[in-house]
Formats: C-alpha cells, structure tokens, sequence
C-alpha cells in the first residue's frame, strides 16, 4: 500500500512538471495521476503528442 501512495505521488510530482513544460493543464493531470498512480502516464504521454502535433500543425498552417 505504501508503495502504490510512493509511485501515485511521484507520478503526480513528474506529470506537473510535464504538463507545465507543454503547456496543458497541468493540476488536472497531477490529480489523475494522484489518483490512478502511473497508469495515467501512457494516457499522459499520447495527450501530449496529440497537443504538440496540434500545435505545430497550427504553426505552419499559419507560415504560409
């Protein structure tokens, strides 16, 4: 028990600063990954690739 409230912790700690960095909200997912511990981490990962792609797409549909 006490590990999984480690790794939840340490999952919320590193998924704020991650999403700080990108830009996303940012106590959303340190709550989610609060509450489900590191199995938020791979959703966590592909929302963000979705979101740089979005953006960059937006970048270079704007360039031209």
């Amino acid at each position: 028990m006490l590990v999984f409230l480690l790794a939840s912790l340490t999952s919320a700690v590193a998924c704020y600063i991650a999403a700080l960095r990108t830009g996303m909200a940012a106590r959303r997912w340190a709550l989610a990954a609060l509450c489900f511990g590191p199995l938020v981490l791979p959703f966590f990962h592909s929302h963000k690739r979705l979101t740089l792609k979005r953006a960059y797409a937006s970048k270079v549909r704007f360039k031209c």
